[in-house]
């Protein structure tokens, strides 16, 4: 972990030295910087794993003060989950960063967020094990992710399975939480990539 989170500031750096950060690279050739929009367009997609990541950015009055937009990370699903496509997909954990690319925060999304095919955490955790976003485009961005996930390991785990935990209280309360609109981030922490782990 603290080798992938070595290799993560080093993107940073080098990033910066070319006057570039993550979410410039993905933004590169776009006419502009669109609310809900995703980036790249479309989505990455590793031809190999067929783990995805796409960036966007919310309206400002639902970002962190200093939040520019933030990435979602995708696992495949299952092949029996939605057998009638082959692009389904479940949510693994988003990263918001700043403009400058800096990590600022973790966070796992409702069912409903992005329409994935729900997997419960244990499944998703096991995702972690070896994460596999190496050959999505752009490379850099794609490589520099798969550290992410590798040097926050434990904290993505633990949000996840706080998640479960929240919608399950959610559940005993309501008919069916992973369709509740008003419950959209069950778990988030705030992190600095200096301190590795969050």
């Amino acid at each position: 972990m603290r080798r992938a989170g070595e290799a993560v500031i080093d993107q940073i750096i080098a990033w910066a030295a070319r006057g570039q950060s993550a979410p410039a690279r993905v933004l590169e050739g776009a006419a502009s910087f669109a609310e809900w929009a995703h980036y790249p367009q479309p989505d990455a997609i590793d031809p190999h794993s067929f783990w995805r990541f796409y960036y966007h950015a919310h309206p400002r009055s639902q970002r962190l003060r200093d939040e520019h937009g933030h990435f979602h990370i995708f696992v495949p699903a299952p092949a029996t989950a939605r057998p009638d496509t082959a692009a389904a997909f479940s949510h693994l954990i988003a990263v918001s960063v700043d403009a400058k690319g800096l990590p600022l925060r973790l966070f796992t999304t409702n069912r409903w967020v992005t329409d994935e095919v729900w997997q419960p955490a244990d499944a998703m955790i096991r995702h972690l094990r070896s994460p596999a976003l190496h050959d999505a485009e752009p490379r850099d961005v794609a490589g520099w992710l798969n550290h992410l996930l590798v040097a926050f390991k434990p904290a993505i785990a633990a949000l996840l399975t706080a998640r479960d935990e929240r919608l399950t209280m959610a559940a005993l309360h309501r008919r069916a939480p992973l369709e509740d609109r008003r419950l959209r981030i069950p778990s988030q922490r705030m992190i600095r990539i200096e301190h590795g782990q969050g």
